[in-house]
């Protein structure tokens, strides 16, 4: 069976949860004994680093206020992709992760047309076409039912761009209702808030994410005292990762454990102006960019991992691998992440925008001295049995 991975980038070395996800998809379903192959928009991961079968690469040429004008950028993707599935061999079914690069309109070529296609939705971009539900010149949270109107802002587009984003968003609530046979989401809340947009949930397989985990970090699960050197925040720097809030908590904190901080480059403005603050803080310590290999040994260092979100989070992949080493998380507890405190090694801290409130949990996780529980094993399990579910669903689909 031969199964086409989509996203909007492919994992390489500064690589998000995503593309981390499919990422570990693509070498589970491989030694599964499936063929496949994965589409995105970008360069390909260098030959040491690639999991699937065939890479399948076209230009990132989307413009900036994508979805204005998507007709004609997505035919000209299409287009493209079809050419280059033409030489190859024939697709038994399409799994999309993520379109945000590629489009839809591709689903309708000649070589995909009568293809079963499933879905993983990992962030709201099929209600959002700025991906995260977020009122960029504000920071406060958008909602899936919020006029097109209200999009223009964050993508920089004129008011007569309104029709334009509202048929698109019309499109992929369509495209999931009518096209997706089968549906994945990260979280109960997303779930909830994609089916106010109109998103029929009878397809739904999961509302919670399930993630795998390197076989290189095996050796960092031995049973420790849970004495950490350093506290650490992890992830993408930009704002609504709420790496601010977590900065100027840490300037009002008495601790001297140090602060590590490694990101995935992303907002290039506001790591500038983070960088800044950062230095000013002897306690900070900024890393180098990690491989996923290297995260390991970092989490497995620290104290505590701080996750300070300022948005509707999708259950974060650093969560869930900071908690299969034992770490204790203090997380936001923004709507979509309050599932987590069912482990009772993630601390929720209420009023999240507030950095008197990070400063508390900065000081509760210094001083943290528990002992940790390790969940490695149990969590290679459970990716092993979500692919076995996947891969059962699309055995299903193939076959009717």
């Amino acid at each position: 069976m031969r199964i086409l991975l989509v996203t909007h980038r492919f994992a390489g070395e500064e690589a998000g949860g995503t593309e981390i996800l499919a990422d570990d998809l693509a070498r589970a379903l491989m030694a599964r004994g499936l063929d496949v192959a994965w589409l995105a928009a970008g360069d390909p991961p260098s030959p040491q680093r690639r999991t699937a079968a065939e890479y399948i690469s076209v230009p990132a040429v989307f413009k900036r206020d994508y979805p204005v004008g998507w007709r004609e950028q997505e035919a000209q993707q299409a287009a493209l992709i079809e050419q280059l599935l033409a030489s190859r061999p024939a697709v038994d079914l399409v799994h999309v992760l993520h379109f945000s690069r590629v489009g839809l309109a591709f689903l309708d070529i000649a070589p995909l047309r009568n293809v079963p296609v499933v879905a993983t939705l990992t962030d709201y971009t099929a209600v959002c076409p700025d991906h995260q539900l977020l009122v960029r010149s504000t920071g406060a949270q958008c909602t899936s039912t919020a006029h097109s109107t209200s999009c223009l802002g964050c993508l920089g587009a004129p008011t007569a761009a309104a029709g334009d984003v509202e048929l698109w968003r019309a499109r992929n609530v369509a495209w999931l209702n009518e096209r997706v046979r089968a549906l994945w989401t990260q979280t109960p809340h997303q779930a909830a808030e994609l089916a106010k947009a109109g998103v029929a949930m009878n397809k739904a397989v999961r509302d919670q994410a399930c993630y795998g985990l390197p076989d290189s970090w095996q050796p960092l699960t031995e049973s420790g005292s849970g004495s950490g050197e350093y506290l650490l925040f992890l992830g993408r720097c930009s704002p609504e990762k709420g790496l601010h809030v977590l900065l100027d908590a840490l300037a009002d904190s008495p601790t001297t454990l140090p602060l590590l901080v490694a990101t995935v480059p992303d907002d290039a403005t506001y790591e500038e102006r983070m960088r800044l603050v950062a230095a000013a803080d002897p306690r900070v310590r900024w890393l180098p960019p990690l491989s996923r290999s290297d995260v390991g040994p970092v989490l497995a260092g620290a104290r505590a991992l701080l996750v300070p979100s300022q948005w509707w989070e999708n259950h974060p992949i650093v969560a869930h691998e900071a908690r299969a080493l034992g770490v204790p998380v203090w997380s936001s507890a923004v709507p979509s992440m309050r599932h987590l405190a069912n482990d009772g090694g993630v601390h929720l801290v209420e009023r999240y925008a507030d950095p008197a409130s990070w400063r508390q949990a900065i000081d509760a996780a210094a001083g943290f001295q528990g002992p940790r529980v390790l969940s490695f094993s149990r969590r290679v399990s459970a990716f092993e049995a979500f692919v076995d579910e996947m891969v059962s669903v699309y055995r299903k689909e193939v076959t009717r």
